[in-house]
């Protein structure tokens, strides 16, 4: 009867460590490692093109749009242009002296690259070669420093902008997104208007820092 025992003992334990086993591996995962993984997937911006604007330019009297359509499996192309527009200066422009009747019109373009094994189209890193060109005339106040009265004077600037960014797009909700980006560029400008002694911001011959921030809507 023992050797029987014995006998039915060492056919069954492998069964039984192969039923164990096979009842591990199929069980359904925990809550919480369900919610961390759900965390841990990245959310698809459901849109592949997209209108923008951007808000601290149109602080600044400066209206800039743009549209951004994906071009590729990791590529999209932005292009944006803009116009500014004043009669009386209220805000800093950057330029030597006083400016009436300013209009200004400008545009950019990037080729954003998305990093990544796997990325998800705008909603994650990008690298991007920068493009931009601006032009503007207005009237300036022209000092002669011999003590005669100013006189308004006509003016004109441009500046062609190149460089590289790096930036980042992502989803505020189900069809909005944000994008911003830094980068550094070379700027080239030239200007057409007496006292051009130096230029700033905008119209400045330099390599610098350029930076942006726009809200887009997808469609």
């Amino acid at each position: 009867m023992k050797k029987i025992v014995k006998i039915l003992l060492i056919i069954l334990a492998p069964s039984s460590l192969l039923a164990n086993s096979e009842t591990f591996v199929l069980s359904p995962p925990t809550k919480d490692i369900a919610s961390y993984a759900a965390k841990k997937t990245k959310k698809e911006f459901p849109y592949r093109q997209i209108a923008t604007f951007y808000p601290v330019k149109a602080m600044a009297n400066y209206m800039l749009a743009g549209y951004e359509r994906q071009i590729g499996p990791k590529h999209a192309l932005k292009i944006a242009v803009g116009y500014a527009n004043f009669e009386e200066q209220s805000f800093q422009t950057g330029f030597n002296n006083d400016l009436k009747s300013f209009s200004g019109t400008r545009f950019d373009l990037m080729f954003k690259y998305f990093a990544g094994r796997d990325p998800e189209m705008f909603n994650g890193f990008y690298v991007a070669p920068y493009l931009s060109f601006k032009n503007s005339n207005f009237l300036y106040e022209f000092d002669d420093n011999i003590g005669l009265p100013d006189a308004w004077e006509e003016g004109s600037a441009s500046c062609l902008v190149t460089g590289f960014i790096f930036g980042i797009h992502s989803p505020l909700g189900s069809s909005f997104c944000m994008d911003l980006y830094i980068g550094n560029a070379m700027q080239k400008s030239r200007g057409d208007y007496k006292q051009a002694s130096r230029f700033l911001d905008s119209y400045k011959s330099s390599i610098g820092v350029i930076s942006g921030l726009s809200i887009g809507f997808g469609f």
